[in-house]
């Protein structure tokens, strides 16, 4: 699969049912973030700070890349919910990069 077929496919309406979807059924939980937590849990560690949190999962990502394996584009097995930075991080990207910031409701007029 190419750059202008797998744009083709983010944009269509199958692609975004599946991805409400796959979103839904876990939670709108970030699995890598589930995944830290338990993981420390088991091993008796203790975290601190951001990393004691699951943030919010606001990206579906593909285990399996769909350019390499576009066969398995739609498959539940290959997809699996995730926030923005750590869907980064899987991606070998800026963890920070891509982040929306939320905007205040009322400027600040001190």
């Amino acid at each position: 699969m190419n750059d202008k077929e797998a744009k083709r496919f983010y944009n269509s309406a199958q692609w975004k049912h599946k991805r409400m979807e796959i979103l839904g059924r876990d939670h709108y939980e970030c699995q890598d973030c589930r995944n830290r937590l338990r993981e420390a849990v088991e091993a008796g560690r203790i975290l601190t700070g951001r990393d004691r949190e699951i943030r919010r999962a606001e990206e579906v990502h593909h285990i399996q890349e769909i350019r390499e394996h576009p066969e398995l584009a739609l498959e539940d097995d290959n997809l699996v919910s995730l926030s923005t930075q750590c869907h980064n991080i899987r991606h070998v990207r800026n963890p920070y990069k891509f982040v929306k910031r939320k905007k205040r409701l009322t400027e600040e007029k001190w």
